[in-house]
Formats: structure tokens, sequence, C-alpha cells
């Protein structure tokens, strides 16, 4: 292990083992994801509801399809982390090999909208995508949270990147669980709100650690 990957500020559980480290965070991150994705599965239960179609939506491949947008974009987000916090490369690539589904999804739905309008069926669900962006983002905010409290002690070589990639893997898994939620399957719906609610997920990351960042008290040389 380098240096660079041993020299990490990190909070300290009770029996001296680190609990929020560059060596740690894969581990911490799953364990908030998987905590997230529980708490967004009972937010939908309890709050948002089921959508009524939800048996018969499984069947289809756009189901799927809107399942795994937000997957890859988490998964791109937890490698990125991983190695952005450990100092290795490839960790800049990894966020950035993000933009691949998402450019994916942007590009079906301008071909799906343009198809729409020449029939004249386009129809702009603007109330519908701004109700998905929002519970997106309150599914997201725990997580979001948990691991900006965990990252306050840790010191980060690139934190608004590190911040940024942490926030597309609770964007991504928020986006994942709004599936049981949100009955819109289009690309042309799909593609656009998603993908700002995983850049406004990622943004929010970004800038919050830079912020934790910068009020970090100077390690004593």
């Amino acid at each position: 292990m380098t240096s660079k990957e041993t020299a990490v500020s990190a909070a300290v559980s009770p029996w001296g083992a680190s609990i929020w480290s560059s060596a740690t965070l894969p581990w911490r991150l799953a364990e908030v994801g998987a905590a997230g994705a529980l708490a967004g599965i009972l937010m939908v239960l309890a709050w948002f509801g089921l959508r009524p179609d939800l048996g018969m939506a499984v069947q289809h491949a756009s189901f799927w399809i809107k399942a795994i947008y937000p997957v890859c974009v988490a998964v791109c987000g937890l490698i990125g982390a991983t190695a952005l916090a450990r100092g290795r490369t490839g960790g800049g690539a990894a966020v950035a090999a993000a933009a691949a589904p998402a450019c994916a999804m942007l590009l079906a739905a301008a071909i799906q909208a343009l198809a729409a309008r020449r029939l004249g069926l386009l129809v702009q669900p603007w109330s519908e995508g701004a109700t998905c962006l929002g519970d997106i983002l309150v599914i997201a905010a725990p997580m979001l949270t948990l691991v900006l409290v965990g990252l306050r002690d840790v010191d980060l070589e690139r934190p608004a990147l590190t911040g940024l990639a942490c926030g597309l893997f609770c964007g991504g898994i928020a986006g994942a669980v709004d599936i049981l939620h949100c009955g819109r399957t289009t690309f042309a719906f799909v593609g656009p709100w998603f993908t700002l609610a995983l850049l406004i997920t990622g943004a929010l990351g970004a800038g919050a650690v830079s912020l934790l960042a910068r009020r970090r008290p100077l390690a004593p040389e």
C-alpha cells in the first residue's frame, strides 16, 4: 500500500479500526447504497406509492433499461470514488465513463422525441418529470448526507471529483429505486429527467465535499 493510501485522516471506531478512510471507502459506499436502497423502497411503499402496473411493467424490456441506466452510473461512481480516494489512476476515467450511458439515453430520447413529433404524438409531461426528479433527489438525500458525514475527516487529493463520483453513486441508486414508483418508461422521458437528477446529485456531492475539504483544519507538520 502506498503512502497516499495510508496517509488518511479517518473516523475511528471504539475498537480503533478506521470506519471511513480511503481504504474502506468502497465498503462504506456499498453499505450506504444498500441502506439507502432499503430506505428508498420503504419511501415508495409508505409515501410515493408503487406504480399500479408494476406486475406488467417488469415483463417489458423498457422497464429494465430504465433500471440498468442509473445502476450503470452508480457503478461508475463507486469505481471512480474508490480509485480517486486511494490516489490511483483511472478514477477520473471511471467517472467520465458514466457519460456513456447518459449520452446513449439522451440520443435515444432525442430520436424518439423527433419521431413522436412528426406523428403529432409528443407530449411533454413536465409535471410528472418534475415529480420524478424530486422523488430521486429525496431518495438520494439520506445517502448523500451519510457519505458527506463519513468523508468529513478523510483527506482526499481531489475532493470535487471524488464528491462528484459519490453523488453519482447515490443518485444512481435512487434512480434505480424510483422505477418502482415512476410509471414513465419512454426514452423521451427517462433520458432527460433521470439524467438531470443524476447531474444534480453529482453536482451536490462535488460542491459539498469540496466545501468540507476547504473547511478541514490543516494537519500539523
